[in-house]
């Protein structure tokens, strides 16, 4: 009977653990396993039909021709792809994600749209410092999702400050989480955590029914530089 109860405390605290890193998204240990379990849904990404929603997030944001744009969690690139591939598009855009099979796929991808000259990507984890020189974007966009995983966010946010230049904006994604453990973070949490950086918060827009954007932008001038 003792080695039942004990295969079953045993099971028990391995699902507890489990969920544990599932809720956290690996932000205190396990991030081994939820970067293998995103990596295996690179195709389901890639093949996702929503291509319109993007196009109406490009149209949200007013991405101009030479924008200079960088994408944080761009899962297979579908945001920097399709600006890339714009008709006068002249700028350049740069994806970012920690898992390399999600790359992979938006740099194969990119190769076959003939986007390549325009757009890059990158595996990187967010919590190491950002590869570019200082006032590099006009543009930065992160998806909500990516900051919990995150222990300390506010160091992303001093990185992304770092890499636009002035009157550059950055714009903060929701999509509808409804089985996600941890709450969607609300304005005044990144008003808190930006302002104090230097960002002036311009305003949340409607991305679509279900879909918005928080945006916040520098001014003319970065008086923090020298």
């Amino acid at each position: 009977m003792w080695l039942l109860f004990l295969a079953l405390t045993i099971i028990g605290i391995i699902l507890m653990v489990l969920i544990f890193i599932i809720a956290t998204e690996g932000r205190y240990f396990g991030k081994g396993l939820i970067r293998w379990g995103y990596d295996r849904r690179s195709v389901s990404f890639e093949v996702r039909d929503d291509w319109g929603l993007w196009e109406h997030l490009i149209k949200r944001l007013d991405v101009s021709p030479t924008e200079e744009l960088l994408d944080l969690g761009t899962q297979t690139g579908h945001l920097p792809r399709l600006v890339a591939r714009r008709r006068g598009f002249k700028g350049h855009v740069v994806g970012i994600d920690w898992s390399e099979e999600m790359i992979q796929e938006a740099q194969r991808q990119a190769r076959l749209e003939g986007t390549q000259p325009r757009v890059q990507f990158l595996c990187r984890d967010v919590q190491k410092p950002l590869p570019f020189q200082n006032a590099r974007f006009t543009l930065v966009t992160v998806v909500t999702g990516l900051l919990d995983g995150l222990k300390k966010p506010e160091a992303l946010f001093q990185e992304i400050r770092r890499v636009l230049r002035p009157r550059g904006r950055v714009a903060f994604r929701f999509s509808p989480q409804p089985h996600r453990y941890t709450p969607i973070r609300k304005v005044n949490w990144f008003v808190s955590r930006l302002e104090p950086l230097g960002f002036l918060y311009t305003n949340t827009t409607t991305w679509t029914s279900s879909h918005e954007i928080i945006i916040f932008q520098l001014p003319e001038q970065n008086s923090s530089e020298t």
